[in-house]
């Protein structure tokens, strides 16, 4: 098929999906309400929800369809923004490419090429789980000249890399956990990765967002936008203003905010200016008890509401999800009594879920 039949084939697809399947729309609408629930209406945020699921099959069957064309075919779809700083930034210094999971995701990782820079670029990531089909990626990837930095890659090899003057990709908008940097995205406490900023720091390099946005039925944007300050925080606002601008094209199937862990809350602890968060996680307490969560409101907010266990497992499901779809946020964690602990982690599917005596 030609890429603009498949483009249109994959709006179809992703329509389709929509529809069909109940809980990944469920997740995404979780997601974009996470993010802009303070700021989108409920109408809104099911339109984008909709929009997400076109767009994300557009462009997840485009970038297959990409291996397979020409340099001359491919650039006939794109315009690029920000390339003469880039290039003329890395006269002098090495550059690491912050990215999130948007747009043409096979666009991004020839981005770089396309610009006829001349710049050697690597990537790092993780292999995919099908081996098969993860071999063809990388055979593809490697025939233009990529660098590929499997997961586990030393970080010494990354800054070597980097310090040499070349530019080096990674996507860093996924959930990291408790090891991550304490961050703020969208006004939330998270954590996000702490390795494009110290990979700068240590390889004397210049960080650079790289991000890709669908301009129109088979059309697309890849800009690179120098980030100001080599910092963790930074990287987090850069990959938060680029889901901004076209958050159609972000993949917010990912649960992206979903806390879990041993000690899932412990990520709080690093913050050295709670008041600095503008929209605290939410905490829900079922039933009238008490229990002493040790941060400020400013991180963590606290709220109870009854509900009755003695509820079928459906229609106990069913206050839950009322529950957590009320407010301008989603429910970050649940907090209820031992003897329904297993229950409500089992109806609450990826919400965290703790006991009322302990973590």
């Amino acid at each position: 098929m030609s890429l603009e039949t498949t483009f249109k084939a994959g709006e179809l697809i992703g329509r389709i999906l929509h529809r069909l399947s109940s809980n990944r729309r469920r997740q995404v609408s979780r997601n974009v309400r996470f993010a802009f629930g303070r700021e989108l209406s409920g109408r809104e945020i099911r339109e984008l929800t909709a929009k997400v699921f076109e767009r994300s099959g557009a462009n997840f069957l485009s970038s297959l369809r990409v291996p397979f064309l020409d340099d001359e075919e491919i650039l006939k779809h794109l315009t690029f923004e920000g390339v003469a700083h880039l290039l003329e930034t890395n006269q002098g210094h090495g550059i690491v490419l912050v990215s999130p999971h948007m747009g043409n995701w096979e666009l991004l990782a020839q981005a770089v090429f396309l610009t006829k820079g001349h710049l050697a670029v690597g990537t790092h990531y993780r292999p995919l789980n099908n081996s098969l089909i993860n071999a063809v990626v990388e055979r593809r990837r490697r025939k233009r000249g990529l660098k590929l930095f499997a997961k586990r890659t030393s970080t010494h090899q990354l800054t070597a890399f980097v310090r040499d003057g070349n530019a080096l990709g990674i996507l860093a908008d996924q959930r990291v956990g408790s090891r991550g940097a304490a961050c703020t995205f969208f006004g939330r406490p998270t954590t996000c990765s702490p390795l494009p900023h110290l990979i700068a720091k240590r390889g004397k390099a210049k960080l650079f967002s790289l991000s890709c946005e669908t301009m129109g039925s088979c059309r697309w944007k890849i800009s690179f936008r120098e980030i100001p300050e080599v910092s963790a925080q930074a990287c987090a606002d850069s990959l938060e203003a680029d889901w901004r601008r076209s958050p159609a094209d972000v993949f917010w199937f990912e649960d992206r905010w979903r806390i879990r862990g041993k000690d899932s809350l412990a990520f709080l602890k690093k913050y050295k200016e709670p008041n600095k968060v503008a929209r605290p996680l939410r905490a829900v307490f079922l039933g009238d008890f008490t229990k002493d969560l040790p941060y400020p409101d400013s991180l963590l907010t606290k709220e109870h509401t009854l509900i009755d266990f003695l509820e079928d497992d459906q229609s106990l499901q069913e206050t839950l999800q009322k529950v957590g779809e009320s407010g301008a946020s989603p429910v970050d964690l649940f907090l209820c009594p031992d003897s329904h602990l297993e229950r409500i982690k089992k109806l609450t599917g990826k919400v965290l879920v703790l006991s009322s005596q302990g973590e």
